[in-house]
Order: structure tokens, then C-alpha cells, then sequence
């Protein structure tokens, strides 16, 4: 049987060069993400390099969806990574500060969605699989908001911390199921094909190479 892994929020930075590490690894890898075109022009560069690579569509604010890409993987499924979050960008490409006064009602229910209710989803949909591998992972992409809030991004700052509190409270009920779930916090803005992007990519392969006397639930990226 194959080893899967599975990137939900498969972006440009931190989510690629995770799933690249971990292909180079010997494990099948999908992406998922909304941008399925964008995500098919990556399967070539990673097949060109031998990798095996497979690609799905999944909108993060659809916890229905997620859970159905999570569960439709299968029993091969041992490491899902869960990336996607939600980060505001003018049209220049400028990180935009986002208080709670200039959020609607609609976009506070679709990050929340992204930030931590979909990755709840994923995690309970994944644990059947999960449970029956001899060596399985579930890694959180977690960030420094969740820990020094800000109001300018308030959202991502709950969102964050809820992630960060979902690794920490799943870890010893999960490791009794022989499940290891940790996060990476990342406490600094990473850009794509960065060597930080693959720094925090070694991280999380640290995470899921870790014997199970020595599992940590999380790691500190600053």
C-alpha cells in the first residue's frame, strides 16, 4: 500500500515546499486547493522531477468539502497537513490590516471557516485512516498571531489560536491512538520559494520523522 500525503491549502510558500519534502520522501502527495489550475502547473514541475503528485479542488470555507476530499483519500492516507488560511492582500500585493470594524458578518464566518473550523473537519474525517497506519501525522500550519494577537488582524489572530489550541488539546488523545499531531508556529511572514518556506517544510518533516517517545506537539518558527 502507498503512503499519502495530503496538503489542504497547498500554497505557494510553506504548503509546496512541505508537500515537495515530503514526495522526495517516497510519499504520493495531493494538493488541494481552490486554484485548481494553478495546482496542475505545479503537478508538472513536481512530475517532472519523479515526484508523485496528484491534484484536488477544495474551498477551505466549505467544511462539507473538505471533509469529503479528506475521506474520499482513503486507507492510504498517513500524513495530512492542513496549510490554508486567510490573509487579506491589496491589489499591489500589500499585507492589509484587518480590524474587526471593516469585517462583515460574511467574511468573519468564511475565515473562521478556514482558519480552524475546516481543519476540525479534516482531522475527524482523517482520524479512520489515520488510526489504522503504523505512522500517522496530522501538522497544523499554526502562526505567531495565535499567540501575541493583534486587533489589525483579528481574525487570523482567533484563527490562529484556535489551531494552536486544536494541536494542543488533540495530542495526548490522539497519541493514545497512535496519531501524532503537531504544529508549526509560524511567527513570521514567508514568501514562496523562500529558503524559510523550506526550513519550516524540514520542520514539519521533523514533526512527522519524530519517534513516538519524543513527539512534540509543537515547534516555533521564528
Amino acid at each position: 500500500m502507498s503512503k499519502t500525503f495530503l496538503s489542504i491549502g497547498a500554497g505557494p510558500g510553506i504548503g509546496l515546499a512541505t508537500a515537495r519534502l515530503f514526495a522526495q520522501q517516497g510519499f504520493h502527495v495531493v494538493l488541494a486547493s481552490r486554484n485548481l489550475a494553478r495546482l496542475q502547473s505545479v503537478a508538472k514541475s513536481f512530475e517532472a522531477e519523479g515526484l508523485s503528485i496528484a491534484t484536488q479542488q477544495v474551498d477551505a470555507s466549505d467544511p462539507y468539502a473538505v471533509a469529503r476530499l479528506v475521506e474520499a483519500i482513503g486507507p492510504e492516507l498517513q500524513v495530512m497537513h492542513y496549510n490554508a488560511g486567510i490573509l487579506h492582500y491589496d491589489v499591489e500585493g500589500n499585507l492589509q490590516p484587518r480590524s474587526l470594524q471593516a469585517e462583515s458578518i460574511e467574511t468573519i464566518i468564511s475565515d473562521s471557516h478556514v482558519n480552524v473550523v475546516s481543519a476540525m473537519t479534516a482531522i475527524k474525517a482523517a482520524l479512520p485512516a489515520l488510526s489504522a497506519q503504523p505512522s500517522a501525522t496530522v501538522l497544523l500550519t499554526g502562526g505567531g498571531l495565535g499567540i501575541q494577537p493583534s486587533g489589525e488582524f483579528l481574525n487570523m489572530s482567533v484563527g490562529k489560536a484556535a489551531l494552536r489550541a486544536l494541536a494542543l488539546a488533540l495530542f495526548e488523545p490522539l497519541k493514545q491512538q497512535g496519531v501524532h499531531v503537531g504544529t508549526v508556529t509560524v511567527s513570521r511572514l514567508v514568501s514562496p520559494d523562500s529558503p524559510q518556506a523550506a526550513e519550516i517544510a524540514q520542520l514539519f518533516w521533523d514533526l512527522h520523522a519524530q519517534p513516538s517517545d519524543a513527539w512534540m506537539a509543537e515547534t516555533v518558527y521564528q
